[in-house]
């Protein structure tokens, strides 16, 4: 055991990101990245024991918006790591926040008690300028519509472990609305710096806002916009792919909801595209951040060997494992 925590020293060391913030993926260089995957492979094996490294280690986990798995793969991991959690899901009804206290004081009480802060809050504007309050690292476990990084490093990472690569894979973010996508934001980003095909399949009223969309070419990777197409279009078109990336949005609740509904009936994956190419022997798999709507897929999917959604989840532990000793080091 010596020998191996001396060895993850020495990978957290080379990251170079301990004290540092993630709060876009773009605070990560792609050599970072890659060592964050290397990084994840070796605790792997811990996914589901403990690795006693962090001990008296404290995160705490605000959450200001209703989550499943990011906090709970966030507090698993430090778990798995041998530290501990405090966690705050209900902000706005058990904390000082309800009593109009800001997320500045917050920010810079928590962080007293913290080695490090995961963050989730429905403004982004307001996340970001309370992070620079925080006397230890904080990630962002999504803000607003700007950006979700953690969720993109999960995805990257489960591509990674399987195709062994990212460049040169051609991949499809599809969802009618990519206005609201955080995670199609951080995720175009980095298959963009990492050499994938990347295109962006949406409704042209709902399609990725420009500001992100110039900032994506910018890293000269191969890149496509395609509009309004229908469920056969679609289906036709990702035929061609390696991998569908659903990333969900914050999607209207209520009587608005049934509208969305109808739209995004023509961005619906069927199980006959993902079971034609894998009789084709060719690999294409449909990945989802979760939570799904009723109608997004086809959910045959999730018994075929197209379905890496459900797997990325176990991944999920291992890279913010990663991440976490990333910031905090050893």
């Amino acid at each position: 055991m010596e020998r191996e925590v001396r060895s993850l020293k020495k990978s957290v060391d080379d990251i170079g990101f301990i004290g540092k913030n993630l709060i876009s993926i773009n605070d990560l260089t792609n050599e970072q990245i890659y060592k964050l995957f290397e990084l994840a492979y070796m605790v792997e094996p811990w996914n589901r024991s403990k690795l006693n490294v962090l001990p008296g280690c404290q995160m705490a986990t605000l959450f200001f918006q209703p989550s499943t798995r990011t906090r709970m793969s966030f507090e698993t991991a430090m778990n798995r790591l041998g530290g501990m959690v405090i966690t705050e899901t209900t902000p706005l009804i058990t904390s000082s926040s309800a009593k109009e206290e800001t997320l500045n004081d917050m920010m810079e009480v928590v962080s007293k008690y913290a080695n490090i802060i995961v963050l989730r809050h429905p403004d982004e504007n307001e996340a970001m300028e309370a992070v620079s309050y925080s006397e230890c690292p904080v990630i962002n476990g999504a803000f607003g519509h700007f950006e979700h990084p953690t969720q993109s490093l999960l995805d990257l990472y489960t591509i990674w472990r399987m195709y062994g690569k990212i460049e040169g894979l051609k991949v499809c973010i599809a969802s009618p609305d990519l206005i609201h996508a955080r995670t199609g934001h951080s995720m175009a980003y980095a298959l963009a710096r990492l050499g994938a095909d990347l295109y962006m399949a949406s409704l042209e009223r709902l399609r990725t806002p420009e500001s992100i969309m110039q900032k994506v070419r910018n890293f000269n990777s191969k890149v496509k916009e395609v509009f309004d197409q229908s469920k056969d279009e679609f289906n036709e078109f990702i035929s061609d792919m390696d991998l569908v990336y659903l990333p969900g949005c914050s999607a209207p609740k209520g009587e608005d909801a049934e509208e969305f509904k109808k739209i995004m009936d023509n961005y619906y994956v069927k199980y006959e595209t993902i079971e034609r190419a894998f009789k084709a022997n060719k690999r294409l798999y449909v990945t989802h951040t979760l939570p799904r709507r009723p109608g997004e897929m086809d959910l045959r999917i999730d018994k075929s060997p197209g379905e890496i959604y459900f797997k990325a989840i176990l991944y999920s532990v291992s890279i913010r494992m990663a991440l976490i000793l990333s910031m905090i080091g050893l």
